[in-house]
Formats: structure tokens, sequence, C-alpha cells
């Protein structure tokens, strides 16, 4: 059986980085480095990233560098690159947010994992997409049932 496909919201990647090990977040890239889940990024996704990881207050809360050098490896080195078409997404609160349902439709992925409450508030307006959206936690017992 093929793994998902997925998108990571970047607040799914900084808690991967910043939070416990055991905690979803860390678990779903860990998922992305043992193959478990395959992973979609874009160049739109990867500068979301670096920006909001050079922001003071998350470097600051940046323990371990070697760890947030393994989760960038395993994110560089088994994501799927896609170049997406950029849609408009009127209902979306915060326009920002568009390049994730952009990589989601245009990759074909099965799941965008957030912690954005506003997207997952619209969770079930978007799986006509063809994808769900689904907070880390929701994800990790769909990947190991």
């Amino acid at each position: 059986m093929t793994p998902p496909l997925v998108v990571l919201d970047t607040m799914v990647v900084v808690s991967a980085v910043i939070g416990r090990r055991e905690a979803s977040a860390a678990r779903v890239l860990r998922a992305v480095a043992t193959s478990d889940v395959r992973l979609a990024v874009s160049d739109e996704g990867y500068g979301e990233v670096v920006k909001v990881m050079s922001r003071e207050e998350i470097r600051s809360r940046i323990d371990d560098p070697a760890r947030a050098f393994e989760v960038a490896l395993d994110i560089g080195t088994m994501g799927v690159f896609y170049h997406p078409r950029k849609y408009d997404w009127p209902t979306l609160p915060d326009p920002r947010d568009g390049w994730l349902l952009d990589l989601a439709f245009e990759s074909g992925a099965e799941y965008v994992i957030t912690r954005d409450r506003h997207m997952l508030e619209r969770a079930s307006d978007l799986d006509r997409l063809g994808f769900s959206v689904l907070d880390p936690g929701e994800l990790v017992p769909l990947l190991y049932a």
C-alpha cells in the first residue's frame, strides 16, 4: 500500500522542532523520515518555514539545534517537490495560508496537517477538494492503527 501524501503546515514543523519528541507533531515528522507518509513540499512552503523559524521568539525556543537540522534534512530529502499553481481561496481567513491549499490540491495530497484553528474549523468544507484537514494528533492513529 502506498503511504498517504501529506502537506504540513509551518507550525507543525515548528512544533516538531521545539516540542516534546513524543508529541504528535514530532511523530508526524518521524513518519516522514521513515516513509510512513510521503510529504509534498514547495518553494513557498520552504520559504514559510524559514521565515517562521527565523523569528526570535521561535529561535529562542530551539533547545537542540541538531534536532532542527534533523527535521530540515528529513523534509529536504524525503519531500516530493511540487510547483503548484496559485489559486484564489476567497473563504480562507488568512490568505497567507493559500500555499497550503494550492500544494494540497495540485499534488493530490490526502491530508493537510495543521494546528491552525481556522483551517480545522473549515475541514468539512475542504474535504470536497479531495483532501482532509487534520490536526497532527488525528493523523498519528491513522498511520499506526
